[in-house]
């Protein structure tokens, strides 16, 4: 983590989120970054992460971060745009306004963001891999590739932004270039998924598959649910003329990619109202398909902090406890469950599918005759 995102993720402990209108929400969404006031030059030259946040947006800022880790990312928008005009290129705040934009996929709004944090703090060029990730989204890889050797200059041993710049480079075209830097990344973060599969990329466009099986096979074991690793083993499977093995893997990319378009989809209703029931309870079922565990698990915290849930939510809550093996909050989800729904046979059921996956035989068959009963 950057310095300056360790910054403003120290605030969002602290404080809840706050409510905005609907109409705060799309102004937010639709407000062109550029339009943001300006500072007079120089204003931000000397500041550093470590320095005091001014009292102008240390409240404004912190509620940002906190809107950011509920991932509404719209609400954070309205603050940080509030804490932008309180004081214009404040850099902590146009660096979360940068990530925020990254997150929403607004890779063009994400550039511009970064550009101006860059221009107030030229000091904090090695923080800014950001900036070449939205220019290689941009799909402008000689930029993201200037931009990803300028970050390394100052942070030399930033293994995203090595990674990076090896994608920048296979994207050009540099199959040889791009292994080496790559192989650099993964000396700093061995158990990177996404660089794994790139290496593998790059060692099949050498004509080395058979090599490119080992580093892509680690991905898929790390990062389950990525539609591309899937997509390769089927080219590298077909290419050692494994025609069985290479339709699976085209099977397992095709649901994967369905699962990402409806991730995307159900992401987007949050986006407009974030406290909406459905969306959540269908991104536990997405996330439980496609195996993404980290996700899974911050939707299951989304899902737990709203209150109380229903009785749908509560069983796929209970679930994904399950499926992460977090045998306490499963426990405390079934008791839960069996306490606000005890007339309910879908309940009965679920929580004896819980007893049997947890080992308890005899609660699991007393759950199965309560829901025959029912």
């Amino acid at each position: 983590m950057s310095r300056v995102l360790a910054l403003v993720a120290t605030l969002a402990l602290a404080w809840p989120l706050a409510a905005q209108t609907s109409e705060e929400r799309a102004a937010a969404l639709a407000f062109d970054p550029s339009r943001l006031p300006r500072a007079p030059e120089g204003r931000w030259l000397a500041w550093k992460p470590t320095d005091k946040l001014p009292d102008s947006v240390h409240d404004t800022l912190g509620l940002a971060l906190a809107a950011y880790r509920e991932s509404d990312y719209a609400a954070a928008l309205v603050h940080l745009h509030a804490a932008l005009a309180r004081e214009p290129d404040f850099p902590a705040a146009l660096y979360q306004l940068g990530v925020t934009h990254f997150r929403l996929r607004r890779y063009g709004d994400g550039a511009v963001t970064f550009e101006r944090f860059l221009a107030a703090a030229p000091g904090e060029v090695g923080a800014t891999q950001g900036l070449a990730h939205c220019y290689y989204s941009l799909g402008d890889y000689p930029h993201a590739q200037a931009h990803y050797e300028r970050v390394l200059a100052a942070a030399p041993t930033s293994a995203e932004a090595w990674r990076g710049l090896g994608l920048a480079l296979l994207r050009q075209g540099d199959a040889s270039g791009g292994l080496e830097r790559l192989d650099r990344a993964l000396e700093r973060k061995p158990d990177h998924a996404d660089a794994l599969a790139w290496r593998a990329q790059a060692l099949f466009e050498l004509g080395r598959a058979g090599e490119a099986l080992v580093p892509l096979a680690r991905s898929i074991e790390l990062a389950p649910h990525e539609p591309r690793p899937w997509f390769l083993l089927a080219q590298l499977q077909s290419e050692l003329g494994r025609e069985e093995e290479a339709e699976r893997a085209r099977a397992r990319f095709r649901e994967l990619g369905a699962i990402e378009q409806e991730v995307r989809a159900q992401e987007g209703l949050l986006l407009h109202d974030p406290r909406a029931v459905d969306p959540l309870v269908r991104l536990l079922k997405l996330h439980r398909a496609s195996r993404n565990a980290g996700e899974l698990r911050d939707t299951l915290s989304r899902a737990r902090r709203r209150a109380p849930p229903p009785r749908e939510r509560q069983l796929e809550c209970l679930e994904a406890a399950d499926a992460l093996g977090q045998r306490e909050l499963a426990a405390q989800l079934a008791a839960e469950a069996e306490q606000r729904f005890s007339t309910s046979r879908s309940v009965w059921e679920a929580l004896a599918r819980h007893f049997a996956a947890s080992g308890d035989a005899q609660r699991a068959e007393r759950a199965r005759a309560r829901a025959a009963q029912l």
